[in-house]
Parts: structure tokens; C-alpha cells; sequence
């Protein structure tokens, strides 16, 4: 079958109403807005964006409210970046969602996220013919994970290659609940918060013969590689083989850290897609690709502003 698109993601589209505040309120506080915008957003969005700027051909499968402003903001935005729009689901009966993003002065955030039509993304909704026309498939960041365990399935079945970038709120439903949609998936992409809280950690720091043995647990469910990113730290790939720490790429400026985690995907998926192997050197550039888009992402504001085009990246 001829395939339309490098990659296609699938999960949740926000619009952000993101605040800038000098310092996160306490208990029974207030604290004063000096500047309040507008942004498209979403874990997967974001990711689909980064993609197609990158120059892949990018594919969004998510659920949106019906002709509703937050989601015509959204189409509007992929289509600025050719991001292919034609898979988009919406939804009557919910609007689209939104996250409420309080960032302070150095560029820490809160976020409260209202997923909407997101979160009614269904199993009906996963089209197997829709599904065959990418090479690669990414899923993130999707309360509900019925839809992206039958679309892992189809990858599955298909041979074609599945990136999970959980989030939190697949992470916090424990591993035994998420189970079903691990051992279906190819790559998993997560934060060192996300990984802590997977396998229970209390403690952050993460020692490298604790980390191979939980990571033990994710490759025999079928799993090929295990990325942790790690923030100012860098990122941890894992294989059943190999495992190593690769340093952050340096910035100018951290002006906001939302983002980072999605923009680290587009740069990995942007060398998956290249040859798709699974050589530990191979997925260590992709790793570096990874840091090197997340690191331009943090020098703006909000989660799309400092993406760069492929011809911008620079790797040593």
C-alpha cells in the first residue's frame, strides 16, 4: 500500500491559555497576570506541528469540537504547517479542550488541563485503512486509552513502527491497566516523572542498574527501546543490549519549558523516519535530534514558537 505520510499522530488537541506570573501562588493566594496569550497546543498537536515544520509529511488524528472557535483555531494552525487535516474527528455533543498554564519567571509551569472533545476520541473513531497510510504512528497523552490500543494493534499487524509518549494521565493509571496498550507499542518515549511514577519510585534520582532492571519489564512485553527524558540532564536511552545518558543541548535562554517533552519527540521521530532502524548508534542520534528541538523549543514562548526547520538543526 502507498503510504501518504511519515508519520501520523494521534491524541489530544488544546487550545492554551498560558499566564506569565513572576512566582506560583501558595494556598489561599493571588497572584498578579502580566501577560495572558492564546496558543494552539496539546501533546500530540504539538508534536504533529514540530513534525511538519520539520518537512514530514504529517498526518493529526484527534477529536475536536464542531465548528466551535478553539477548534477552528487549531485546524487553521496545522494548516499552516501543512499539517494534513482531513483525519480530524469531531465531536457534537463536547467542545474542544483547553489547558489553563500558569508560567513564572523562571520559565517553571502549572498546568490544568480540560480535554474536552479530546477525551471522546473512541476505538470507532481508529479507521484501519486511515491508520495503513503512515509509516510511523505516534500516540500521546490521551486519558482514554481504548483508541490507542486498537490503533496499536493495526501497527502491529501492519508492521508499521508505534512511538508512545504516554503522559501523566496514562501513566497514573498504573502499570497493570496499561498494560494491554505497553505490549503493543514499539518505542516508548516518557519523563524521568513519568517512568518514577510507572515503577513507583520515590527517590529522583535515577541509578542506571535500577533503571535497566524496570526497564527489563517493558522489553519483555514486546518493547525495543525505552527513552527517559531527564530535563537539564539530557535523556537515557535503553535498549535490552545498550543504555546511555546523552548531555542537553545548551540554550541561549529558558524562557518556557512547555513543550520540551513533544518537541523531543518531533526531533526523535524525525530521525526514525529517515531509515527506522534500531541500531543503538542510529537511536542515539535520534536522541540527540530529540535534545537538540526540545532545546530551541524552550528559548520561546509556548510549545510551537521555536521549533526550527529542518536546515536550522545543528548536531556536533
Amino acid at each position: 500500500m502507498r503510504k501518504n505520510f511519515d508519520v501520523i499522530c494521534i491524541g489530544a488537541a488544546l487550545v492554551d491559555m498560558v499566564a506569565q506570573v513572576e512566582r506560583h501562588p501558595e494556598d489561599d493566594d493571588e497572584v498578579f497576570v502580566s501577560d495572558l496569550e492564546l496558543l494552539s497546543g496539546g501533546a500530540a498537536a504539538n508534536t504533529a506541528y514540530a513534525c511538519a515544520k520539520l518537512g514530514l509529511k504529517t498526518a493529526f488524528i484527534g477529536k475536536v469540537g464542531k465548528k466551535d472557535i478553539f477548534g477552528l483555531k487549531l485546524i487553521n494552525d496545522f494548516k499552516k504547517v501543512d499539517v494534513n487535516t482531513e483525519l480530524i474527528k469531531y465531536c457534537n455533543e463536547h467542545r474542544t479542550g483547553s489547558a489553563y498554564i500558569a508560567l513564572n519567571s523562571e520559565g517553571e509551569r502549572r498546568i490544568y488541563a480540560h480535554s474536552g472533545a479530546a477525551n471522546y476520541l473512541s476505538r470507532e473513531d481508529i479507521i484501519e485503512n486511515e491508520i495503513s497510510l503512515g509509516n510511523i504512528i505516534y500516540l500521546s497523552s490521551l486519558k482514554n486509552i481504548d483508541p490507542f490500543v486498537k490503533t496499536a494493534v493495526i501497527g502491529r499487524n501492519r508492521r508499521i513502527p508505534v512511538i508512545l509518549n504516554p503522559g501523566m494521565l496514562i501513566i497514573e493509571q498504573g502499570f497493570m491497566n496499561i498494560k494491554i496498550l505497553l505490549e503493543k507499542i514499539d518505542i516508548l518515549v516518557l519523563s524521568q516523572r513519568e517512568f518514577n511514577t510507572l515503577f513507583k519510585f520515590k527517590k529522583t534520582e535515577l541509578k542506571l542498574n535500577t533503571v535497566r532492571e524496570k526497564a527489563d519489564n517493558l522489553f519483555s512485553l514486546g518493547i525495543s527501546v525505552v527513552v527517559i527524558t531527564m530535563g537539564n540532564k539530557g535523556a537515557l536511552i535503553i535498549t535490552p543490549e545498550n543504555a546511555e545518558t546523552l548531555p542537553p543541548i545548551k540554550t541561549k535562554n529558558v524562557v518556557d519549558t512547555t513543550g520540551a517533552g513533544d518537541a523531543f519527540s518531533a526531533g526523535f521521530i524525525y530521525g526514525f523516519v529517515q531509515n527506522q532502524s534500531l541500531e543503538f548508534e542510529d537511536l542515539k542520534r535520534n536522541v540527540r535530534l530529540g535534545n537538540f528541538i526540545a532545546s530551541k523549543c524552550i528559548e520561546k514562548l509556548g510549545a510551537r514558537n521555536g521549533i526550527p526547520e529542518a536546515e536550522e538543526i545543528e548536531l556536533e
